[in-house]
């Protein structure tokens, strides 16, 4: 038994295959456990209902349509209702029980424990020197969490928390880039996760429970081993690889093995076969890649800029 309520995903187009396969990979280990989408639909709205229909998914409302990098993931935390959750990217596997795993946490939010150095604090994070310029009172707990994977209860983040850092625009645009240097939702949720921490408003576990794509671990999942449900204690997330996940066929993607089976179990419910597979696979790739040539180009012309500059960013370009 676990005392999560929920399993949020927040997605949107271009990583929509991804979250097929996480929801077919989660309904092998939680048949029941309620699963919610949260779309953005900055990169063009897409069809949910064959997912909502064969795996029980749910829909997030639509606060706003277009979220860009991350943002809406808050939206799931400014809930009143207090909520035990559980939010994962869509390039994650889960290869055991997790939520089993995390039940026996009492905190209120657990975060994935990673090593890190200077480099990667200031690259994917903040520059917690230039954050005491904007809040004297800010300490730097000395560790960070990628916030791709993480545990908490709904109610206890206020958009007011968020205010002074963030326009709430659609999409919405990050403040003070010089001091929180990586863009879309990471940084400055772990600059007030810690915040709200060393006030005691709240508590928070660090777990290691997350192994990259190329983690020497996940090179050693046994795919049958997980289909018998002898688990392995943490989830994969291919963050380390994510551009070549959007390919129909992962190239150089560490144990893509695992992906396109959990893909090919997806098709497989929804009574899909192996060449209308094959198909769809290539047309969602085709179009998706004449969508960005068309869009990216679009920026040359006056007052599309600023189209062309959020979807690039988007990109990571």
């Amino acid at each position: 038994m676990t005392n999560f309520d929920v399993i949020y995903i927040p997605c949107y187009r271009r990583d929509y295959r991804l979250t097929r396969i996480l929801v077919a990979n989660i309904r092998h280990w939680y048949p029941d456990v309620p699963i919610v989408l949260i779309k953005d639909l900055l990169m063009r709205d897409f069809d949910t209902s064959e997912l909502e229909k064969n795996f029980n998914v749910q829909v997030f409302p639509q606060v706003a349509r277009l979220y860009g990098w991350g943002f809406s993931k808050f939206e799931v935390f400014f809930q009143e209702e207090k909520k035990r959750f559980l939010m994962l990217d869509s390039d994650i596997i889960l290869c055991g029980p997790v939520l089993e795993q995390l039940a026996q946490y009492n905190e209120d939010w657990i975060v994935h424990e990673e090593p890190f150095t200077i480099e990667d604090l200031h690259k994917y994070y903040f520059i917690p020197e230039n954050i005491q310029k904007l809040d004297p009172e800010f300490k730097f707990p000395n560790f960070t969490f990628n916030t791709g994977q993480l545990a908490g209860y709904t109610g206890q983040l206020k958009r007011k928390d968020f205010d002074r850092f963030i326009d709430w625009t659609e999409p919405r645009n990050q403040k003070y880039r010089e001091a929180f240097t990586f863009g879309g939702e990471q940084p400055l949720l772990n600059y007030v996760i810690m915040k709200k921490m060393s006030k005691g408003e709240i508590t928070v576990r660090r777990v290691f429970f997350m192994r990259e794509g190329q983690h020497t671990d996940t090179a050693k999942v046994d795919i049958d081993r997980v289909m018998r449900k002898e688990a392995y204690p943490f989830i994969i997330h291919w963050h380390d690889k994510k551009p070549n996940l959007f390919h129909p066929n992962m190239p150089d993607i560490p144990r893509r093995d695992i992906l396109l089976h959990f893909e090919k179990i997806y098709y497989r419910k929804c009574g899909v076969g192996p060449v209308q597979q094959f198909f769809r696979m290539w047309y969602e790739h085709i179009e998706d890649w004449l969508f960005l040539r068309i869009v990216l180009n679009l920026g040359k012309f006056e007052g599309l800029r600023k189209v062309r500059k959020n979807i690039k960013k988007l990109l990571g370009k």
